[in-house]
């Protein structure tokens, strides 16, 4: 199972949008407008990450990671505190109580999920709320539970379309050739037809959308993922 992340920000229009951006990312999202919700949540189902406001309408977001870093039952769950405040002071208080990062807004949804991955893996080292990520420009790969994102969108693969396309990630740029591809997919036999790949490599291609340009054919040699 993915992460499960609590989102906690009394802007309705900002919960909407992490809960979405997370979602995409394959993050198992939950939301709450205040504190008390927040807290209601929280001893009705832990969560593996709390993203967490300062400035709430009815218990601040420091209180709360102060009472959440100081019951035993909460303390290991790691905060990333969300503020428009960039106060060095701000930024001291909060990683005082107890916080595990803090970003600033208006903020880029790409620095806050590496954040968010980056507590992640410093949290549950050898947990299974953490999976792998591949990134590849805008594409991302959860190879454990076989899931494509580009552009933010998920992608539908057949079995063989997934393993070309992680196969070529995993190779960092370097070339594959149609026999590689194939013994990777499992169909290397004796005169079997090499170009099946190139058929497969098409339909890859139409899925990935703006994407399918970091799919390179290099002629007479194979194919190659570049970024």
């Amino acid at each position: 199972m993915n992460a499960k992340i609590l989102v906690v920000d009394d802007q309705r229009d900002l919960l909407e949008l992490l809960s979405m951006a997370l979602g995409q990312e394959g993050y198992a999202v939950r939301t709450a407008a205040s504190g008390t919700e927040a807290l209601s949540m929280i001893a009705a189902e832990k969560p593996d990450l709390i993203l967490l406001d300062i400035i709430l309408g009815d218990i601040s977001g420091i209180k709360l990671t102060t009472r959440l870093k100081n019951e035993t039952s909460t303390a290991h769950i790691p905060i990333i505190l969300l503020t428009a405040k960039d106060s060095e002071t701000d930024i001291i208080v909060g990683l005082s109580v107890g916080a595990d990062d803090y970003i600033t807004k208006p903020f880029s949804t790409r620095v806050l999920l590496a954040r968010i991955e980056a507590v992640l893996r410093r949290a549950y080292p050898e947990s299974a709320a953490v999976k792998e990520i591949l990134q590849a420009g805008p594409v991302r790969i959860f190879p454990e539970q076989r899931q494509v994102f580009a552009e933010g969108n998920p992608v539908d693969l057949t079995p063989a379309e997934f393993t070309i396309l992680l196969s070529l990630v995993k190779a960092g740029g370097n070339i594959l050739s149609r026999t590689q591809l194939l013994t990777e997919i499992g169909t290397v036999e004796e005169n079997y037809n090499e170009r099946i790949v190139d058929v497969h490599v098409a339909a890859l291609r139409k899925k990935l959308g703006k994407s399918r340009t970091l799919v390179k054919t290099v002629h007479g040699e194979g194919y190659r993922f570049v970024t």
